[in-house]
């Protein structure tokens, strides 16, 4: 089972990477915390909210083009980290960025609600690109 979302951010390439590689970056439209070590190999852990860790390592990265991550979540058995994977792929567009995310290899009886935080968080993403800061959430 799979899950696909392309924005269109009003940054370049290189900049749309740091938006979602950068630990301070992240903090501003995804996670409360985060801690990413960017390499192949290395290892990051957001925390989206109390108790939510997600957590994974780096199996492919190219800045400014492309980011693998394995995914899953802390103290899950439906989703642990490592189930599944996150593709991130950032491409020139006339207005910036497109920025696609495919997350894949979920089993069809796991949660659901990847594609809805997804949504979310890409909503956030769109708007901090813009202006430097996300919006509150309803």
């Amino acid at each position: 089972m799979s899950s696909e979302r392309t924005v269109i951010l009003p940054v370049n390439p290189d900049t749309a990477f740091t938006l979602v590689t950068d630990p301070e970056r992240l903090r501003h439209w995804q996670t409360v915390a985060c801690r990413m070590d960017l390499r192949v190999g290395g290892s990051y852990r957001f925390t989206m909210g109390p108790g939510l860790h997600a957590a994974g390592t780096v199996t492919e990265i190219e800045p400014g083009r492309r980011l693998v991550l394995s995914w899953g979540w802390e103290c899950s058995d439906a989703v642990p980290p490592g189930d599944s994977a996150l593709y991130i792929t950032m491409e020139a567009h006339a207005e910036g960025t497109a920025l696609t995310l495919r997350h894949e290899g979920r089993e069809a009886g796991q949660p659901s609600g990847h594609a809805e935080g997804w949504n979310h968080f890409l909503d956030r993403l769109v708007p901090f690109a813009k202006i430097g800061h996300a919006v509150p959430d309803e």
